[in-house]
């Protein structure tokens, strides 16, 4: 009898770790679809700046707008890795400080850090993500002051 609610037990325990296994497999391919669609989106207003021109902010060029839609581009890619466990800790920090090396980079964090800071909010993922990039962006910052 003992044996026979012990193995009850384990074929429980197993049946309840590949549905926790296919839940999280889910999650990951939701990202990877949502991902791909926001990054064909990005690649399509970078190939069309006649139609990226309506959704460039006021003031700003419509070329410079495109530019940091590229970065944007490499952001949403890096993001997805990070949210995939493939790109975290050191090699996060790493990949963002070689981000703000380039100044267009640095361009593309001061006018959206803001803005992807509050779409992050109460994403733990992205919460770290916009963190690690912040950080890099200030370093940078501090190391090559405007204007020198």
């Amino acid at each position: 009898m003992k044996f026979t609610n012990t193995a009850i037990l384990a074929v429980a325990a197993v049946g309840g770790l590949r549905l926790v296994q296919k839940e999280h497999h889910q999650r990951q391919q939701n990202e990877i679809a949502v991902a791909r669609i926001q990054m064909n989106r990005i690649m399509h207003l970078t190939s069309r700046p006649d139609l990226a021109e309506s959704w460039t902010p006021p003031g700003m060029p419509v070329a410079k707008y495109v530019k940091l839609l590229d970065v944007n581009h490499q952001l949403c890619a890096l993001t997805l890795r990070q949210k995939l466990g493939i790109t975290r800790g050191r090699r996060l920090r790493f990949v963002a400080e070689w981000i703000m090396k380039h100044e267009v980079g640095r361009q593309y964090w001061e006018t959206f850090g803001t803005l992807r800071a509050e779409e992050a909010t109460g994403d733990a993922d992205l919460e770290e993500f916009n963190e690690a990039m912040q950080d890099a962006y200030t370093a940078r910052q501090e190391a090559q002051p405007a204007g020198v």
